[in-house]
């Protein structure tokens, strides 16, 4: 979890993974055009969480389609670098418990590889007790700890795989 209000921190690490050539997929609520016009992403896939039908767009009470998307993926690739930028979306469509047990569920697939999963977040968007479970099983950045420093952010990547 990347815990930040704009989840810049997030996409920057998620670039600076994909640069160094770890295949990514980037499940997002921006518009994909939009993400691409602001990092370097290559011909990473971006699906996009929306309700609109189209390639690559995914309707986000479709939560468990999304987390075999997602798991496939890792399962293919072993060592790749997922970001999930829209957590709070994903909520507002399936309700918080079922959302924890969608980020639990990846989670124990990412254990299982050399994968990292980004999970940006905006600590305001939820209660202390929602917070708290989210946050229990995986490793937290909070983006103040990073930010005014020259932190090489493959080695923040790498340090939390």
């Amino acid at each position: 979890m990347v815990r930040e209000r704009k989840p810049l921190l997030a996409y920057r690490m998620f670039e600076g993974s994909i640069a160094e050539g770890n295949p990514g997929l980037c499940v997002t609520r921006q518009f994909p055009e939009k993400v691409r016009d602001a990092f370097e992403l290559g011909e990473t896939r971006i699906l996009w969480l929306s309700h609109t039908p189209g390639k690559d767009h995914h309707n986000p009470t479709s939560i468990g389609t999304l987390a075999t998307v997602i798991s496939s993926f890792i399962e293919r690739y072993k060592k790749c670098t997922v970001l999930i930028d829209g957590l709070e979306y994903l909520v507002i469509n399936n309700g918080f418990q079922q959302v924890l047990r969608f980020v639990e569920h990846i989670n124990e697939q990412v254990m299982q590889s050399s994968s990292t999963i980004l999970i940006p977040i905006s600590p305001n968007a939820f209660s202390e007790q929602e917070l708290a479970l989210l946050e229990r099983n995986v490793e937290t950045i909070d983006h103040m700890q990073v930010v005014g420093r020259d932190k090489d952010l493959s080695t923040l990547i790498d340090q939390y795989r």
